[in-house]
């Protein structure tokens, strides 16, 4: 085996997936891939994959895409898959490790919903994952994996990832209209608390989710009294509201389930900035 390759199951096809997204380049993105496999003669082999990238994507929306273009790129790659006794997936992100049974047997019973009953996000890309799974004429599996530690082959994934980034020709995975935002700080989803308060907050971004038939909005807190002055967060509302829009609006209590209940009034940008 290669040094701090890890040990791979020399029985199966071993594919090392990542993700990257810049926020500070538009949030370019791309996805890298490593094949490893052992040959008939007992030798490891390696394929690197770096498709182009998308002009816009997070981090998650790519982490899910790399597993999907992996499968997708070893049919290609491997007239027989059945040489191997099973794909086994590597990844580096917790949110696609820990998501991806239920992605497989969970959510498609549940209406694409959650143990709250909310719609599962990013459900387009869960899908077409899932499609990608059930097309493979061998078992999938996935494991977790430190990121860019000891493991040459995540390393090499990771590399190849920003590669894909640095091409960002394709289209965003999803379309939401955004504005800069004022605050410095980074968007933490619920870091905002939701205690049925009346909040001053300034809208971000915008994005309909089709599955849901409602909106998502990103926005940050603008009011100086208020503890969560300043922090970014995400809110779901089932009506139309413009991005750059500064609103006094009630929340409901529901911190799994963050919504607007009730836009009590627009206020004035120049009265906070």
């Amino acid at each position: 085996m290669t040094a701090g390759a890890g040990i791979l199951d020399e029985e199966a096809l071993n594919i090392y997936t990542d993700g990257s997204s810049y926020p500070d380049k538009k949030r370019a993105a791309g996805v890298g891939v490593r094949f490893v496999w052992v040959n008939g003669a007992g030798s490891e082999e390696t394929h690197d994959y770096a498709p182009t990238g998308w002009q816009k994507a997070t981090i998650d929306e790519m982490e899910i895409e790399a597993c999907t273009v992996a499968l997708k790129e070893a049919c290609v790659l491997f007239a027989d898959m059945r040489q191997f006794k099973k794909i086994l997936l590597f990844s580096d992100s917790m949110y696609v490790t820990d998501n991806f049974v239920r992605a497989m047997h969970v959510w498609p019973q549940q209406a694409w919903r959650g143990a709250s009953g909310v719609p599962v996000e990013n459900i387009d890309l869960w899908k077409r994952l899932r499609k990608a799974v059930l097309a493979c004429p061998v078992r999938v599996d996935i494991k977790w994996v430190k990121a860019h530690k000891s493991n040459v082959h995540n390393r090499a994934a990771d590399k190849l990832a920003k590669q894909s980034a640095s091409m960002p020709f394709n289209k965003p995975l999803s379309v939401s209209q955004t504005t800069r935002k004022w605050s410095d700080r980074k968007t933490k989803r619920g870091c905002v608390p939701v205690q049925g308060q009346e909040i001053k907050i300034r809208i971000i971004s915008t994005e309909y989710k089709r599955y849901a038939k409602d909106f998502e909005y990103r926005y940050e807190v603008i009011d100086p009294a208020d503890v969560s002055f300043r922090d970014v967060d995400f809110v779901r509302h089932d009506q139309v509201l413009s991005r750059n829009k500064c609103l006094l609006v009630r929340l409901n209590a529901d911190q799994k389930n963050p919504r607007i209940e009730e836009v009590i009034e627009e206020l004035d940008p120049k009265e906070f900035k």
